[in-house]
């Protein structure tokens, strides 16, 4: 197995992740990974095993753009008809509106949105998940015990 070989001789612990999309992400994917990695790679945090979490933000950017196309194309929701057959000779009486059915690439688009969200935030892609990231950056002051505040308030005098 070459490809198993390859894969141990990798160490994940170096900095930054591949600027170069795998061959298998489809094409969305595929034009999102430069774009992420280069800004993942600037971040003193990244590391080379978070090159997992791109690839499955990459894959279900991919996924929710597909469903964003088919909703584009087939539109939110069809017309459903039921179809009344005549019991003589088999022919189309009529067809009667019976509702509406949602497209099934909605549920597809919020599944993937939602993914897209969560694994953001582990990557630090939400203005909330920076903030935290620039918190643990922060030099820790030393913090003074309540005895040598007031030690300190009282020798003021």
């Amino acid at each position: 197995m070459k490809g198993g070989s390859k894969l141990t001789n990798v160490d994940l612990t170096k900095p930054k992740v591949p600027t170069q999309a795998p061959k298998w992400l489809g094409n969305y994917g595929k034009r999102m990974w430069p774009k992420l990695a280069a800004y993942l790679n600037k971040n003193s945090k990244i590391i080379r095993a978070d090159e997992y979490l791109l690839q499955q933000y990459c894959s279900t950017y991919d996924l929710y753009r597909m469903a964003y196309d088919e909703i584009q194309k087939e539109g939110l929701q069809s017309k459903i008809y039921k179809t009344v057959v005549s019991p003589v000779d088999g022919s189309i009486v009529a067809k009667n509106f019976a509702g509406f059915r949602k497209n099934p690439a909605v549920q597809t688009m919020s599944d993937s949105l939602s993914k897209l969200n969560s694994i953001g935030r582990e990557l630090g892609l939400s203005p909330r998940a920076r903030s935290e990231m620039l918190e643990l950056n922060a030099p820790e002051e030393k913090k003074k015990s309540v005895a040598e505040s007031m030690k300190e308030f009282f020798n003021n005098d």
